[in-house]
């Protein structure tokens, strides 16, 4: 009985043991991350597909949570792709799976926060809840960017991390030798792609002034353009812009839950979706959901050429 009760106390002193080496080890590790914005990895460059790609006339994988299934009318006719953000290689497969009739691809990148390309892998400058440039203008955004690139070009080898994106924490670093650093604007372009980019916040709608620069911008596209949107992770802001255009081609022909149900299908975020969020974020996916109705409304009331912006009805109608 007694050795017994012996080895119980060793094996949990090693038990014991182990934990305060894996929390020092922890502590370590936070220690060593600073404390400003943080250069983390976002898309390694292999010659794959970015997460969540997907195309507007995708075939649903599922049903909506009662068993129907949305209308697909007009899906065909939205002539856009979207997915996380994506590292060079990624972005040839990218290029590759769209649509050969469509000759002009256009990148919508939607992200506010510092981002880029070293050596083709994509990159960008962390802080918690993706907030590094929260306040900050697109001319302020891309000044920052541009400046934090050369620096890592001009200071190579540099530090960067590993980013764990189910948990949305930082984890290992590695030390990277630096020969190329482009904007996400250069990168695309290098490429024979067109480049539009909107600074929104994570998480949240978009204000009313960038829809208004985004309803302008899409008036005049060309007949074959073809828009691949993205943001960081392809599911929250991607998603609403998504819908948006959708919104834009079809609202006058299908109702606003088949144009949401159909996004949420061929992607993973159907924006009705707010049960699970709590504080900050379930006020911020409500007003997100608020906000797609109010568009789609906006869209099914007026002229094609929508002559009074879309900030103006939203005032008129108090929302």
């Amino acid at each position: 009985m007694k050795k017994a009760l012996l080895g119980k106390k060793a094996f949990l002193a090693m038990l014991l043991g182990l934990i305060l080496v894996c929390q020092a080890s922890l502590v370590a590790v936070a220690s060593d991350v600073p404390k400003g914005p943080v250069l983390k990895v976002d898309r390694e460059d292999a010659s794959q597909l970015p997460r969540n790609f997907r195309i507007a006339n995708d075939s649903f994988k599922s049903t909506l949570k009662d068993g129907t299934l949305p209308s697909r009318v007009g899906m065909e006719d939205v002539r856009a792709s979207a997915s996380s953000i994506f590292s060079e290689k990624e972005f040839e497969q990218v290029l590759a799976k769209i649509p050969v009739a469509s000759k002009q691809v256009i990148v919508v990148d939607l992200r506010q926060e510092s981002h880029g390309y070293l050596n083709g892998t994509a990159v960008s400058w962390f802080l918690p809840n993706n907030w590094g440039n929260d306040g900050k203008r697109l001319d302020e955004v891309k000044k920052i960017e541009s400046a934090q690139l050369e620096k890592a070009l001009a200071n190579s080898p540099i530090t960067v991390y590993n980013f764990d994106d189910d948990k949305n924490v930082l984890t290992t670093s590695f030390q990277m030798d630096v020969t190329k650093a482009l904007t996400e604007e250069e990168m695309v372009k290098s490429h024979g792609a067109g480049y539009y980019r909107l600074a929104l916040s994570d998480h949240f709608r978009p204000e009313d002034e960038y829809v208004d620069q985004f309803v302008e911008w899409y008036k005049k596209l060309p007949k074959d353009a073809w828009l691949h949107i993205h943001c960081f992770a392809g599911m929250g802001r991607t998603t609403v812009f998504m819908n948006m255009v959708d919104i834009l081609q079809n609202a006058k022909k299908v109702s606003f839950d088949d144009i949401v149900g159909r996004q949420g299908l061929i992607g993973n975020v159907d924006l009705r979706t707010i049960d699970g969020k709590m504080n900050w974020k379930r006020k911020a996916y409500i007003e997100r959901l608020q906000f797609t109705k109010h568009f789609y409304e906006y869209v099914k009331q007026s002229p094609k050429d929508f002559p009074v912006k879309y900030s103006e009805w939203a005032k008129k109608h108090d929302y």
